[in-house]
Order: structure tokens, then sequence, then C-alpha cells
């Protein structure tokens, strides 16, 4: 018999509030284990699950019963969209079962025992939080595809060599990989598509400038950074300069190097390396004598050289640090 409440939400209300309702009179064999129990929901919870389920479907029918009135639907457009459609792949390829996808939220690997360590922390896979205003989308897209980076060692760590975790080929469809670097963008608030940065080229003193600086006892940025020695390598916690260029967006770059605490809380690379003075950034410890009568910003000039850094010019910053540095640091 049709009584009044016979309609989707009445169906719901009641089979939450007693589960065998629709059951009275049917024979159940002993096997049967598949049973819905009786949870006790408050009358609250009630009308909470009745409304996500509702606004989940699309009733068929019209007339009697109608469907959800369209102002009640959520139907997300653009970046919401793209927020929407990436968190079905992010939890289906549980990403966040390694990676930090957003603020306030925890890997599953950062609980295990193991990472509870201090010298275990670096080893821990990056964090995901803007990793749309990181790197550069086409960058991301080949990641995707090919997380070793290398056609010939797909058991390698593309990025990251020296972690003992390493992301595994997905074999995502063209289609998820373009859905996961819209979501990334999307979450990290990026405008699409992205228009690549460019950047002036250095000049030779400027070439010779940032050279100095980088190998110099005070900003030893090649302590952490892989740099493909070997020796030094294997007390590597940082990416390679190298890839720079093609992964990272100059900008966030930027703002990384200024507070990267501020981005990625614990992270090893320290904040306080630059101050102001007046409208630019300069280098909080000595310079090179190079430095003097250079009135431009410091933070940018390292940027640029980040991103113009060469094999060749990588083995030479690497020839005028001592061999031990690593060793000594360690």
């Amino acid at each position: 018999k049709r009584e009044g409440w016979y309609s989707h939400k009445g169906f719901i209300e009641r089979k939450l509030a007693q589960p065998n309702l629709f059951d009275q009179g049917r024979e159940r064999t002993a096997e049967e284990r598949l049973r819905m129990p009786k949870v006790e929901l408050a009358a609250n919870d009630m009308r909470a699950l009745t409304t996500f389920l509702l606004g989940s479907m699309d009733s068929p029918f019209r007339g009697e019963f109608r469907s959800i009135p369209e102002q009640f639907r959520y139907i997300p457009t653009g970046q919401q969209r793209d927020i929407q459609e990436g968190w079905w792949l992010i939890k289906k390829y549980n990403c966040m079962g390694c990676h930090t996808v957003q603020i306030g939220q925890h890997s599953i690997l950062s609980g295990v025992p193991r990472y509870q360590d201090p010298d275990w922390k670096e080893q821990l896979p990056p964090s995901l939080v803007q990793e749309g205003a990181r790197v550069n989308p086409e960058w991301l897209a080949a990641f995707l595809a090919n997380p070793a980076l290398s056609e010939t060692d797909p058991h390698r760590n593309g990025v990251r060599t020296y972690l003992a975790a390493r992301m595994p080929t997905f074999h995502f469809s063209p289609n998820e990989i373009r859905t996961l670097v819209r979501f990334f963008e999307a979450l990290s608030g990026q405008t699409s598509p992205y228009l690549e940065t460019q950047l002036p080229p250095l000049t030779e003193r400027e070439r010779e400038m940032s050279r100095a600086l980088f190998s110099s006892a005070a900003a030893p940025c090649l302590k952490c950074h892989l740099v493909g020695d070997p020796g030094r390598d294997r007390f590597a916690t940082a990416p390679n300069f190298l890839i720079a260029k093609e992964r990272l967006k100059p900008n966030w770059t930027t703002r990384w190097m200024l507070d990267p605490q501020a981005i990625s809380p614990g992270t090893a690379m320290p904040s306080g390396l630059f101050r102001h003075d007046g409208s630019r950034w300069v280098f909080s410890g000595p310079t090179p004598d190079l430095f003097k009568g250079y009135n431009r910003d410091h933070v940018e000039l390292l940027v640029r050289y980040m991103f113009e850094l060469s094999p060749e010019e990588q083995r030479r910053l690497v020839q005028r640090m001592p061999r031990t540095a690593a060793a000594v640091t360690q």
C-alpha cells in the first residue's frame, strides 16, 4: 500500500530507523550475513544521511515523485569541478597513503614507527600541498606518466633518488593525468594555461657571483642537494638543481628560498637566509667580494642561476667545494 511516506525520502528515513522494516515476513537462510545493523542514529544524524543520499542521486521519476530541485544540487564548474574530479583519483589511487595533499592531513606512511626516528624524517615522500603552484604542469604530466623519469630504469626515484620509498608507476590514462594536473593547479589557485616566466639571462659577472655564493661556506647549497657525485649524494636530502628549470616555477622558487619553513614546516632547508635591504632581498651571511656594488636582488639572482644551471656548471661548483664537506656535516 502506498502511504503518504512512500517516496525516496520516506524509504530512507524508515530504513535508517528500522533496517529490518522491509524484511518482515521474508524467510532468511542461516548463511545470510549481509544484514544491515540497527545503528541507533540520532535524529540529526539520520536527517544528515537522508539529505546526503537524496543529494547523491537524480530520481528518474517525474510527476508524483519529483527530482531534487535544481537549487539544491551541487554542480561545480571551473576549478571547483577540477578539484572534485581530482579528489576521486586521489582517493582511488590512495595518494594520501604516502603524501600530504592538504594542510592538516598526514600521510599513512608518516605514522609508521620507522618514520618517527628523526634520521628517517627526510626519507618521507614530499608534501603535495601547493604542488600546482610549485611545478610546471607539463613536467608534472610527464612525471605522472613515468615517475622514474627514465626509459631504461623504471625502478628508480625520478626526483629524489635517495628515498627508500618509491612512487609506483600507476599507468594512468591520458585523461587521468590531465585530471590530476588540473586538480593540483586548481587546488593551488593557479590560472590555466600556465604561462612560463621568462627570466633575464645572467651576465658573466652575475654568473661568477652566483657561482661564488653557491660554493661558499656561508651558503653551502650543494651540501644537501643531489649533484650526481656518488660520494656526496649518499648524504643528499634534496633534489638535484639540474631539474629545477623544467620542474619548478620561478615565482614559487623565489618564495621558497625566502621562507621554506612557512611553505613546508620541518623541511631541512632553513628560513632566514635572506634579509630585507630597502626594496630588495640580500643574503644574510657574508657575501663574496664580487657582490660589492651589486644593487639587484640576491634571491632573484640565485633563482636565475639555478634555472640556467648546466651539468658542466654543476661539476664546476662541486670541484670548488671540499671533498669532505658532506661527510663533516653529516
